[in-house]
């Protein structure tokens, strides 16, 4: 092979390099889901919740998904979509415990579950004073 060959071989590989990488990004294999929200905190209230967690850069929407079991996941939880921090979760029963996790969200995907944190309205509590 002559240096002028070696010479072209190096532009298309070059040129190939670069149109797969513009294609590779144009499909989405380039892209990511946002990572879990932090800082998620839960408080109780009289029959509600408030959730609050940090925002996430990149992040379009958020998911709740909650349980009255512990080890709560996508999978095992009951969604609350697109939600914003902080968010009151109305018409609980007291003296129940619920436990949360929080997803992001945006164009490529939903992110893990946050940690697992939990809240229990004790009824009582506001009635004893010790």
């Amino acid at each position: 092979m002559r240096l002028k060959d070696i010479r072209k071989i190096g532009i298309w590989s070059v040129f190939l390099f670069l149109a797969f990488a513009i294609f590779y990004n144009l499909i989405g294999c380039g892209t990511i889901a946002p990572t879990a929200p932090t800082g998620v905190t839960a408080t109780a209230g009289d029959g509600q919740v408030t959730i609050s967690w940090s925002s996430i850069t990149g992040a379009t929407s958020y998911n709740i998904y909650w349980s009255t079991t512990t080890g709560v996941t996508k999978t095992s939880g009951t969604k609350i979509p697109n939600v914003t921090s902080p968010y009151t979760h109305p018409s609980l029963t007291n003296n129940t415990p619920y436990y949360y996790v929080v997803t992001a969200v945006n164009a490529n995907g939903e992110s893990m579950e946050s940690a697992q944190v939990s809240a229990h309205h004790r009824l009582l509590q506001h009635l004893i004073p010790w």
